[in-house]
């Protein structure tokens, strides 16, 4: 239960709002009102709230629908106006929805119920975060997406290559090479790589591999063999030959993208104490730990670690009726996605062992060994990640970097009483 102050409620769409104002009391003082999200509608709802403030003797809080970028925007207005701003999930909207027994739904009543949720739920204050964190979060999300593009991309290309060029793939095994990428935008045709002068293939091949001349000149061997073959059993459209250059230069693009969102996510990330902090940790490294970081933002939001372990959507569900009580509870998946993909990478490299044998992270290696006894891989990764935001949630919040011992010393220095304070 919030204390007691006038609310706005709005309900945010893409050109247009619903708000509407209730009194302290919880009554009806402002009746939901249209406006349009651009500057003169947005100056409007401004207004009328300093009149509601007026009226009423106290500022109202303004709560709204976390609904991406369209939400994001009234926020800052808000806040840059000095408003106390609630940002809830929509999970939380939602679940008032059934008061009624009437299926009803519209602008006007979802505003008026977004606005109830401040009396009697326990709403959080909506904290801006740091600037640099802000903007780290936004670049890491948009790497992921342009990733994710490319893998796409990469993959189409492979279809157009294994249908006109069958065999390539098994010559460059990985397709998305510099070396590869440049023979197929200069040779999108096996007849193209046949026509072509021998040294040039070859000094392409060198120069974009940084290998010796042995090393180009077998790839051109087998790439002559290749395309010879592919001329036979290939099917040769000028449709595939098209395709395969677009897609190619798209991925060289993409690449240019994501070397520039790199850099600034490097440059950023030198500002923000919490990105090195993060890297100590075995198993969390350059890149994981700038979309950690970013994602949690201020970890003195978070009161313990279990609170962060559900913000990151990996507290298990419960289901319990009467004597029943459910095993087979699966993650709540109700936080952020983008942090426990990251997680679930950094947990699948901390378990593992390097290519010289030797572990990654021993204390979490040994404790997956131990999980894995009883329990399906994915449960067991599952600890993983649960044990690995444990151990983040203890890293940032004491300010100090991750120390690697093992439980039994870790028990020995803490009964020492040589462990310092959290």
């Amino acid at each position: 239960m919030n204390a007691d102050c006038a609310v706005a409620g709005f309900d945010v769409g893409k050109s247009s709002s619903q708000f509407c104002v209730l009194a302290p009391d919880g009554q009806m003082h402002l009746k939901p009102t249209k406006i349009d999200n651009n500057p003169a509608g947005l100056k409007s709802a401004i207004n009328t709230l300093k009149k509601v403030e007026e009226a009423l003797g106290t500022k109202p809080a303004v709560v709204l629908e976390s609904t991406g970028h369209y939400s994001m925007r009234l926020v800052h207005l808000f806040i840059r106006n000095d408003f106390e701003v609630f940002l809830i999930n929509p999970l939380q909207s939602h679940s008032i929805k059934n008061l009624n027994i009437r299926k009803v739904k519209t602008d006007k009543i979802d505003c008026e119920e977004i606005a109830r949720l401040f009396f009697i739920s326990n709403l959080q204050k909506f904290k801006m975060p740091d600037e640099n964190v802000a903007n780290l979060k936004i670049l890491t999300r948009y790497h992921h997406k342009f990733a994710q593009k490319r893998v796409k991309t990469m993959n189409q290309l492979k279809s157009c290559v294994d249908q006109c060029w069958p065999g390539f793939t098994e010559i460059f095994k990985d397709i998305a090479s510099k070396t590869a990428l440049s023979l197929l935008h200069a040779y999108p045709n096996p007849a193209q790589l046949l026509a072509a002068p021998k040294e040039e293939v070859i000094t392409l091949i060198k120069t974009k591999s940084r290998q010796g001349k042995n090393y180009a000149e077998k790839k051109y061997r087998d790439l002559k063999r290749c395309a010879k073959e592919a001329l036979e059993f290939g099917a040769q459209m000028d449709a595939l030959n098209t395709c395969i250059k677009l897609l190619v230069s798209s991925i060289q693009e993409e690449d240019e993208k994501l070397k520039q969102l790199e850099a600034e996510i490097n440059a950023l990330a030198i500002e923000i104490p919490a990105v090195e902090l993060l890297k100590s940790i075995p198993g969390i490294g350059d890149k994981l730990a700038p979309t950690i970081a970013a994602e949690i933002g201020d970890i003195d939001r978070f009161k313990n670690a279990k609170q962060l372990v559900a913000y990151c959507g990996i507290d298990p569900s419960v289901k319990q009726s009467g004597k029943f009580k459910g095993t087979k509870n699966k993650f709540t998946k109700r936080g952020s996605p983008h942090i426990r993909r990251a997680l679930y990478i950094a947990a699948m490299v901390a378990v593992k062992k390097s290519d010289k044998d030797e572990c990654v992270n021993e204390v979490i290696r040994d404790y997956y060994q131990q999980k894995i006894k009883n329990k399906p891989k994915n449960q067991a990764l599952g600890a993983v990640m649960n044990k690995l935001v444990r151990i983040i949630f203890s890293v940032l919040k004491s300010r100090r970097a991750f120390v690697l011992i093992t439980p039994e010393r870790h028990k020995k220095l803490y009964a020492a009483g040589l462990l310092p304070a959290a």
